[in-house]
């Protein structure tokens, strides 16, 4: 009978807190999708180029990076990182697929599929990768204020 009572509370307090949760949608931007696509396009590009100070120019001042082994770097560490001129690992070529944007007012979110060709330790390699993206609109431009790759198994 007590555990009836108590399994009956809790399922009362559960109810009652999952009512209170506002339902969030994704605004219908059409305009900021298109820039918050073009735009993720134009990092990879970026990327593959080399060009990081102009790769630099969107990034947040507070950016913040997870790599896909858990470390999280802010923006001074992730362009020392990718302007190592002793890096191992050199982005040749970036592929979307599944682009998917969501848009929040003046925040984006960017959800997509990538197959990169590296040229790793002299090997050219091929691997795919989740990259979740989060944009904020400031002073009328987008720029990217997290950013988590995940690679995709075999």
């Amino acid at each position: 009978m007590r555990k009836t009572l108590i399994i009956a509370l809790l399922l009362a307090v559960s109810a009652a807190l999952t009512a209170q949760q506002p339902d969030v949608h994704a605004d219908a931007n059409p305009a900021a999708d298109a820039e918050i696509k073009a735009l993720e396009l134009k990092l990879a590009e970026l990327i593959v180029q080399g060009n990081w100070d102009e790769y630099a120019k969107h990034l947040a001042s507070d950016y913040l990076h997870t790599r896909e082994n858990g470390h999280v770097e802010g923006k001074d560490e992730a362009l020392a990182s990718l302007r190592d001129v002793k890096r191992k690992v050199i982005v040749m070529e970036m592929e979307p697929a599944d682009l998917v944007i969501r848009i929040f007012g003046d925040t984006a979110v960017a959800n997509a599929e990538f197959t990169i060709r590296v040229r790793d330790s002299g090997q050219v390699k091929s691997r795919r990768t989740r990259l979740t993206d989060v944009f904020v609109k400031r002073d009328g431009q987008w720029c990217l204020v997290a950013g988590q790759e995940t690679p995709i198994g075999k």
